[in-house]
């Protein structure tokens, strides 16, 4: 079996081909930035004064790697080796036209190229050749200071490129890095120019923020820069002012469940789930006597989901199901307090099928009492209520449950068109054989059909 190839190996081998050829290549950006941070990078750039296109073709060649892909208009070309990407790009400045993020660009010096870069974390090089680092902006510094700056003016930097606003977010969060001040400020300064990135990148970036172990940094930078209101204003909702009822402080709260679930799931999806299962609770909002209620958020918040889901970019199945975890996000919690009958968990199980483990996650995110007996007695009642759905589901294989017949079935038997009422018979056939009533046999149900015809007709 071939050993698998590591980053360290292609270093070696573009040094190696550099003092062949004895040309400067410098390798930049976040490679050396997490090997100074001491973490592992598959991504690696190499940066030269030389045509970049021409060189990793000659690269492939010598020593016999994929065919790059050549992105000419940016001087860049990609190579994929397993799963390292190698990118070469020629030493360029960039300049932008306004209402565009795609560059003009120029080749230039390995200095400049450098200064053009997001952020100076990502702006220091290092000589192959020579291992010489060149760092004119103090990134290596800025690591240790944990500091998230741009290496020129930041209102140039996110003028030109307002994406490199919500980049800096996400490094801010995935390292839990300070924003510097001025960038902070250059970052507030121009948000309103995110509307010219694509809902792609935009999109792009909001997932890996929510891929971060602590993703609630990122979401609370976007609300302190204003930059939530215009990319999810359903969050930036979430800011309720028409109550000052201590326990819905929804965005807060929120936050606090999202970080909650990211200790217990790296699932993407729960974790959207949970950024978004209040999102209806503005919208339901009602204050009467004093009391504040959100009747019926849950199925609000559903809806509100997919259009939300449909701007990240989420697939149809995927919003599908952080859509259903929304909708029965307070079953959990509801049904723990009561101590339902096995009939009602049956009927539970058969709802949420698959999806229980995820729902679970949730709810047990969602407890954020700021008093922490509530949350033990809470989560004590939600295990055990998760410990009775296992052993009735192993018992009776009820989350993979499927009726004997289908809505044909039905029609044929009843002589009913296709429509609601064959819905309506059919749930009312699960929950018979769910409360035991009735045997899931194909003949059975065929029989009861026939014999219950007019009172299932008058359901």
């Amino acid at each position: 079996m071939r050993k698998k190839i590591i980053p360290e190996e292609i270093i070696e081998k573009m040094k190696d081909f550099a003092l062949r050829k004895n040309i400067q290549v410098y390798l930049v950006g976040g490679y050396i930035r997490d090997k100074i941070m001491k973490k592992k990078n598959k991504d690696i750039d190499f940066v030269m004064e030389e045509d970049a296109l021409e060189i990793a073709e000659e690269f492939s060649k010598m020593f016999n790697l994929p065919q790059p892909i050549f992105y000419g208009r940016f001087g860049t070309a990609m190579i994929e080796i397993e799963d390292i990407k190698l990118e070469f790009a020629t030493a360029r400045k960039e300049s932008y036209p306004k209402n565009s993020r795609k560059p003009f660009v120029e080749k230039t010096t390995i200095y400049q190229d450098l200064e053009r870069r997001d952020f100076t974390i990502n702006s220091i090089a290092q000589n192959l050749i020579t291992g010489e680092i060149l760092d004119p902006f103090d990134g290596q510094g800025d690591i240790k200071r944990k500091l998230i700056k741009t290496p020129i003016d930041p209102d140039k930097t996110f003028y030109d490129d307002p994406l490199r606003i919500l980049r800096g977010i996400r490094f801010a969060t995935k390292f839990k890095f300070k924003i510097e001040e001025n960038t902070l400020i250059g970052m507030k300064k121009n948000k309103d120019r995110i509307k010219i990135v694509s809902e792609e990148r935009i999109a792009d970036e909001i997932i890996k923020i929510l891929e971060c172990s602590t993703p609630s940094i990122g979401f609370e930078v976007m609300d302190e820069i204003e930059l939530l209101d215009i990319i999810l204003p359903e969050i930036a909702n979430l800011k309720e002012k028409r109550t000052h009822h201590p326990c819905k402080e929804l965005f807060p709260h929120t936050m606090k469940t999202l970080d909650n679930c990211a200790k217990m799931t790296k699932n993407v999806y729960i974790r959207l789930a949970c950024l978004l299962h209040d999102i209806g609770k503005p919208y339901t909002l009602k204050i009467e006597n004093g009391k504040v209620s959100f009747h019926r958020h849950e199925f609000v918040g559903e809806k509100m989901s997919y259009n939300v889901c449909r701007r990240l970019k989420i697939s149809e199945e995927n919003a599908r199901f952080i859509g259903k975890l929304i909708r029965f996000h307070l079953r959990p919690h509801l049904l723990a307090k009561e101590n339902p009958s096995d009939s009602a968990l049956r009927r539970f199980i058969r709802e949420v099928g698959k999806d229980m483990k995820a729902l679970f996650i949730l709810a047990k995110s969602d407890l954020t009492s700021r008093n922490p007996k509530k949350i033990k007695d809470a989560l004590e009642r939600l295990n055990k209520l998760e410990d009775r759905i296992k052993e009735i589901n192993r018992k009776d294989k009820l989350s993979s449950f499927k009726l004997a017949i289908n809505g044909f079935d039905i029609m044929e038997i009843l002589k009913i068109p296709s429509g609601k009422k064959v819905g309506i018979i059919k749930d009312y056939l699960e929950n018979l054989v769910i409360d035991n009533q009735l045997q899931n046999k194909k003949r059975i149900l065929k029989k009861y059909l026939i014999e219950n015809t007019d009172k299932l007709l008058n359901l």
